[in-house]
């Protein structure tokens, strides 16, 4: 028996050692009440985080109309400390190899034991119908009371005051003050989500920029075939190693929406880009019994995750699991997640591209989604969410007011963040160095791997101020000239959460890694861009009811029209390398069912790699197709997500009687935030992958 036999022997028979598992739920844990004196709605507290900043920077258009049906509101609800301490430390052990509870997933039903006091929910319950509110019902977590109301007696039960505003050219309802509720009842809740600020698509439509031959020239457009070129999944796909083909069969992906898609674009893609002989499935689903979203505005972005996370993994099944947004505020994907979570569902991996800046969102919602994502992980389920196309700003605003910020959703410990770069080669006069002037049969043009650097389309990004022939990025930003080198000012968020601290998993011995205390973002790059310098990836979104265009490649028109970037794309497709990683795990390493939390594991290859000399410069991604061959990570050194700001808000370092400048970084020290650099960065994460390389090196983690 070889040593790589012995390893994988020794990891299925921890994996199902049950004994001495004290964390494990057994039925012993019975939830403590926390609402231990009568409810007095005299005595009060606000839920002031419950605010969102949002409104400071919106306009006020006035009160809604009492009469306002708000028929689901969510109020999320807190565990006990011990248990809470009890499921923490249960998720912490199950991604600890050499654990008693290592890969021993929980079920739905184990969760509910995990819930509060039934006595607490029920006392929460009653006061609300008091008020003259309607109680929907309580997650089967047992973690969030749905309720809803006309706006006038939502306003009257909570003490503040509901409004309409306009932000960024879209209307919005928002509590304008804070929400009170009885102190009695406040050990046993967190908050509750009062506003509309919610994430929104991860993707950015084409944006043709700096190319080759000049503004409007020969683009390099992404298709399947080049991405599993350039990261090296086609060792994986082809058998070429001695292991056989790895290609995701028996796994299945879960792409979490709030839209339908056409099923035949799914099969139109994998038809166009040679998918099409594996035996992958497509499936639509709305779990729970949630209501039928029908098509919306987010098909383009729902049509992005099924097909990509497909396009390395073409042997994975794909369910598309939607919800509807059928309220003022309800928010369709945390629904279609819940659902999933607490009902069941056969997929190991789910992939997310939505976002928002969390100080917009407010701490309930954050934390009601932070619960989710925790459960999810003690289920086994590995999940990847986009970091955000709003490169080191809280927003995608032309030109940021509103300082740094991170996605909400991506900033749990208990997911793997996924960040976006951008392909250097028009930069550095290369592109035919990288690209065929031909495609193939199936789109393919890559040649290898290609030089990349943080996603950013900004004036404040070196590439594009050097390219265009100013001096600094302040003389870019504050130029005259018509147009300006500004772009959309949109990029690949990274940057570090004010909610979440840092996860134990986030090493501080890997170069680069801030000491702050914070989660960083994000973990892991993938190709994010959307034309800029002449990349970007194709889809199929053929629905023209919402703005899609026919799958017709050959005529440019239609091939712009499905023209996409964002790291919309870059969480699902890594959610396709999990899967051939996920498949290999259970034919060789003796697992079963998911991996859970993939995050901790991808640190531990980047420390090893990176404390390792050898790790460092021959990975660094400037080499190009000589980039080391034994490297799981590329390391993104050159650019940055710096963003530019209205000068005198915050974050914001200008130049003397500038208008514009560029965000800095006071958490981690002076300078515009973020550049890239020889390890961890708040630009590109750990960098971006060798497929190949990656699965091996978690495969030999001890």
């Amino acid at each position: 028996m070889s040593a790589r036999s012995r390893k994988f022997l020794r990891l299925g028979l921890a994996g199902t050692a049950l004994a001495g598992l004290p964390l494990l739920v057994s039925g012993a844990f019975a939830a403590t009440a926390q609402i231990t004196r009568p409810i007095n709605d005299q005595v009060t507290l606000p839920l002031t985080a419950d605010v969102s900043t949002a409104v400071k920077s919106a306009r006020d258009l006035g009160t809604v109309s009492d009469a306002m049906m708000l028929p689901h509101i969510r109020l999320e609800l807190r565990r006990p400390a011990a248990l809470q301490q009890q499921l923490d430390a249960l998720v912490k052990a199950q991604w600890t190899r050499g654990s008693a509870a290592y890969h021993h997933w929980l079920t739905p039903a184990d969760l509910v034991k995990y819930a509060p006091a039934a006595s607490d929910v029920a006392k929460i319950t009653s006061w609300l119908t008091a008020h003259g509110l309607t109680v929907n019902g309580v997650s089967r977590d047992g973690m969030m009371i749905d309720f809803g109301g006309t706006a006038g007696a939502v306003a009257r039960a909570f003490h503040t005051s509901l409004h309409q505003v306009s932000f960024n050219g879209a209307t919005h309802i928002a509590n304008m003050s804070a929400a009170l509720i009885p102190a009695a009842i406040a050990p046993a809740v967190v908050g509750m989500t009062l506003h509309n600020f919610f994430p929104t698509p991860m993707l950015a439509k084409i944006t043709p920029g700096y190319t080759s031959n000049g503004a409007g020239g020969t683009f390099y457009a992404v298709a399947p075939p080049d991405f599993n070129t350039i990261y090296n999944v086609n060792p994986l796909l082809n058998g070429s190693t001695q292991y056989g083909p790895i290609t995701g069969k028996g796994i299945t992906i879960a792409v979490v929406e709030q839209t339908k898609i056409l099923n035949h674009d799914w099969n139109t893609f994998r038809n166009t880009f040679g998918l099409s002989g594996y035996a992958g499935t497509f499936t639509q689903i709305h779990p729970g019994g949630c209501a039928d979203p029908g098509y919306t505005g987010d098909e383009a972005e729902a049509a992005i995750d099924a097909e990509w996370a497909s396009a390395p993994a073409p042997d994975a099944n794909i369910i598309e699991a939607s919800c509807a947004t059928n309220a003022p505020l309800y928010f369709g994907v945390e629904q279609s997640l819940e659902n999933l979570v607490t009902y069941g569902t056969p997929a190991q991996i789910f992939s997310i591209s939505y976002g928002g800046a969390e100080i917009f969102s407010g701490y309930a919602f954050i934390q009601g989604w932070t619960n989710l994502v925790e459960e999810g992980a003690a289920e086994g389920k590995s999940i990847f969410i986009s970091a955000g196309d709003s490169g080191s700003a809280a927003d995608r605003n032309f030109i940021g007011t509103d300082g740094l910020g991170v996605n909400g959703l991506s900033d749990s410990q208990y997911v793997t963040s996924i960040g976006g770069t951008d392909f250097e080669d028009t930069y550095l006069n290369q592109t035919a160095r990288y690209w065929h002037a031909h495609n193939g049969p199936t789109g393919q043009s890559a040649v290898s791997y290609i030089p990349e650097t943080p996603w950013n389309n900004s004036c404040a990004s070196s590439l594009i101020w050097k390219y265009t022939g100013f001096a600094s990025a302040s003389a870019a930003c504050n130029a005259t000239t018509n147009p300006p080198p500004q772009q959309d000012g949109v990029g690949g968020t990274g940057g570090q959460s004010i909610y979440a601290t840092k996860p134990s998993w986030q090493l501080t011995t890997i170069p680069g890694m801030p000491n702050d205390n914070a989660r960083d973002q994000p973990d892991v790059s993938l190709f994010a861009a959307n034309g800029i310098w002449g990349h970007f990836y194709l889809i199929c979104m053929s629905d023209p009811n919402e703005g899609g265009s026919p799958c017709h490649y050959k005529n440019q028109n239609d091939l712009f029209g499905n023209a996409y970037g964002g790291t919309s794309v870059s969480a699902p497709a890594f959610a396709g390398i999990t899967a051939l990683l996920t498949q290999f795990e259970q034919q060789y390493g003796g697992v079963t069912g998911g991996l859970g939390n993939v995050a901790p594991g991808l640190y531990q290859i980047a420390n090893a790699q990176f404390s390792n000399p050898t790790g460092l410069k021959p990975c660094d991604s400037i080499n190009g197709k000589n980039i080391g061959t034994a490297c799981a990570f590329n390391i993104i050194t050159s650019g940055s997500n710096v963003q530019p700001c209205v000068a005198g808000s915050t974050n914001c370092s200008a130049v003397s009687g500038a208008a514009i400048g560029q965000l800095v970084q006071p958490m981690v020290g002076p300078g515009p935030a973020f550049h890239a650099n020889q390890g961890y960065s708040l630009a590109t994460g750990l960098g971006t992958v060798n497929a190949t390389n990656l699965v091996f090196n978690f495969s030999n983690l001890n």
